[in-house]
């Protein structure tokens, strides 16, 4: 099973001068959303290879 996460996620660094600040917010909190994102997904894994795991568990009592 191959999982990847499906955003691509640009750790930020210090911003420059030059940059403009509502520019620099915005790129952050669009970085933000796609962290969140692959979070969102990476808990729903998990939930499934429990669920997975309980049925096997359960399966393996019976």
């Amino acid at each position: 099973m191959e999982m990847r996460s499906l955003y691509t996620v640009c750790l930020p660094t210090e911003r420059e001068e030059a940059d403009d600040r509502k520019d620099h917010e915005d790129w952050i909190k669009k970085n933000e959303s796609c962290l969140n994102m692959n979070f969102s997904l990476l808990a729903e894994k998990i939930y499934e290879f429990e669920l997975r795991l309980a049925i096997l568990e359960a399966a393996a009592e019976s």
